[in-house]
């Protein structure tokens, strides 16, 4: 009465089967018995392993750029406190014609610069921040990918059908491809049978049925 397909949601190469619950000596198969979580097949991971440690060296870079973002904002707010300094020395020492106009307009400039630089720093630290939370997710990404390469059987039951083999290629696509078809309960089943159209006025919900398959003893 209840089926499940069991697919892949990676492209790659079917590189095992899992092994047999019942008997660790055979690959999963046609009426292997299996329990949650029971390893089904496992795709070629190489491809998908290869960007986790990409994404991860990635991370790094990024935190390595927060920390050189943050140093250089340190640096930044040093010199603008200096050139906060300086400008208001020059504003002290204006009136009194202590100093040149451009001595005095030189410390506006330098202050301004330095102020502006500063709102860069901080523009900055938080770019590189953002661009740290963007690794973790494609860090994360990636080893939800990785962590697909292994497929395995979403409930307890029998494998009633697989149909795929050994080093044969899955291809990803809109839909996932179905490797494995698992029935939660044997026992319980659902015939679909013809009935002549001049015994269909017999049929009554629970009545007793009986019914034949061809099948080689």
């Amino acid at each position: 009465e209840e089926v499940v397909d069991v697919g892949a949601l990676l492209a790659g190469l079917i590189e095992e089967f899992g092994r047999d619950p019942n008997d660790a000596s055979t690959r999963i198969d046609y009426g292997s018995q299996v329990e949650r979580g029971t390893v089904l097949a496992r795709i070629d991971d190489r491809l998908y392993a290869a960007a986790v440690d990409r994404a991860r060296a990635v991370l790094g870079q990024a935190q390595a750029g927060v920390e050189k973002a943050e140093a250089e904002l340190v640096a930044t707010r040093s010199r603008l406190k200096q050139a906060e300094r300086d400008w208001k020395r020059a504003e002290e020492l204006k009136p009194a014609r202590a100093i040149s106009d451009p001595e005095y307009d030189a410390a506006r400039i330098v202050d301004e610069a330095a102020q502006a630089a500063a709102a860069a720093g901080e523009a900055s630290v938080h770019l590189a921040r953002t661009t740290v939370e963007v690794a973790k997710a494609d860090l994360k990404q990636a080893e939800v990918n990785l962590g697909y390469c292994t497929i395995t059987s979403p409930i307890k039951g029998v494998i009633i059908d697989r149909r795929v083999n050994v080093g044969q290629t899955v291809v990803s696509s809109l839909s996932a491809p179905s490797l494995f078809l698992l029935a939660k309960d044997l026992t319980r089943l659902q015939v679909w049978a013809s009935v002549n159209e001049a015994d269909i006025g017999h049929i009554k919900v629970k009545q007793p049925v009986k019914f034949t398959v061809d099948a080689h003893r």
